[in-house]
C-alpha cells in the first residue's frame, strides 16, 4: 500500500498555479504579489458588477489581500483555483458588508450589472469597429437578463469557473446552475445574431 501510495504521489505534476500557491504560503512576497497582480483587475470588475459601489469594492479588496498575507500560513495547501478562491471570498465579503448597511440591501437582491467585458477578454475581441459594435450588442443583451443569469454567466464565461465552483460561489445546487445559464443562452440565442452569441461562449484563452 505505501508503495502504491508513493507511485501516486511521484506521478502528480505539480501544476504552476500550486508551485504560486505553495511559495506564497511559504512567505513569498513575490509570489503575493503575483496572484495580487494577476488577479486584482478581475476581482474589481466582478466586484462593482456585484454591488455597483466602486469605493466599497477597493476597500473589501485591500481588506481581503491583506487578511490573506496575515493569515498565509493556515491556508489550505491543496491544489485550488485561485481564482475561484479569491472570487467566492470577495463575494462573501461584499455580502457582509452590505448586509450590515441597509442602504445597500437592495443590491443583495437585483445586481445591478454594468456588464464590462474583463480588460483581456476585451483586447482580444475588439479589433474593429464591427466587433465593437457586436460587444454593445452582446451587454445590452447580458443587461437584459435576470440578475442571477447574469452573475452566473459571468463567472462561468468570463472568468471560465466551473459549473460546480459556481454553483458553490452562488449557493445553489449544480442543477441550478445548468438550467439558469441554459434559459440565459436560450434567450440570448433569440435576440443576437451568431457572431455576437460567439463572443461570449467562444473560449477566452
Amino acid at each position: 500500500m505505501k508503495a502504491v501510495k508513493t507511485a501516486i504521489t511521484a506521478s502528480h505534476t505539480v501544476s504552476p498555479q500550486e508551485e504560486l500557491w505553495s511559495s506564497f504560503r511559504q512567505g513569498s512576497r513575490d509570489a503575493f504579489a503575483r496572484i495580487y497582480q494577476e488577479h486584482v483587475d478581475n476581482l474589481y470588475h466582478y466586484g462593482v458588477h456585484l454591488c455597483g459601489d466602486g469605493e466599497l469594492v477597493r476597500d473589501c479588496l485591500q481588506e481581503l489581500f491583506h487578511d490573506l498575507w496575515q493569515s498565509r500560513e493556515h491556508l489550505a495547501d491543496q491544489p485550488l483555483n485561485i481564482r475561484y478562491y479569491l472570487l467566492s471570498s470577495l463575494r462573501r465579503r461584499l455580502l457582509r458588508t452590505l448586509e450590515r448597511d441597509r442602504r445597500y440591501r437592495a443590491a443583495t437582491t437585483e445586481i445591478p450589472f454594468d456588464f464590462e467585458l474583463i480588460p483581456s477578454r476585451e483586447q482580444a475581441i475588439i479589433q474593429n469597429e464591427k466587433q465593437q459594435e457586436q460587444v454593445g450588442q452582446l451587454h445590452s443583451a447580458l443587461n437584459a437578463l435576470p440578475a442571477k443569469q447574469r452573475e452566473a454567466i459571468y463567472l462561468r464565461f468570463f472568468h471560465e469557473l466551473s459549473y460546480q465552483e459556481v454553483a458553490d460561489m452562488m449557493s445553489m445546487k449544480v442543477d441550478s446552475v445548468y438550467n439558469i445559464i441554459s434559459k440565459a443562452i436560450g434567450v440570448l440565442r433569440k435576440t443576437l445574431p451568431p457572431a455576437v452569441l460567439l463572443l461570449l461562449l467562444q473560449p477566452g484563452k
